[in-house]
């Protein structure tokens, strides 16, 4: 099975935002939200509808 292609920035910054995150917010909140939502677990919530 081929892996799938990676997310463009603006894919996973679109996810993000669901999850409060903004270029506004300072670094070290944003750097939280991306770290704990890294491509694998984007992935898998859009899999189960979020």
């Amino acid at each position: 099975m081929d892996k799938p292609k990676p997310f463009t920035q603006e894919h996973r910054e679109e996810f993000w935002r669901r999850c409060g995150w903004s270029p506004e917010l300072p670094e070290a909140e944003r750097e939280a939200i991306e770290r704990v939502w890294d491509d694998d677990a984007v992935d898998l919530a859009e899999l189960f509808g979020w």
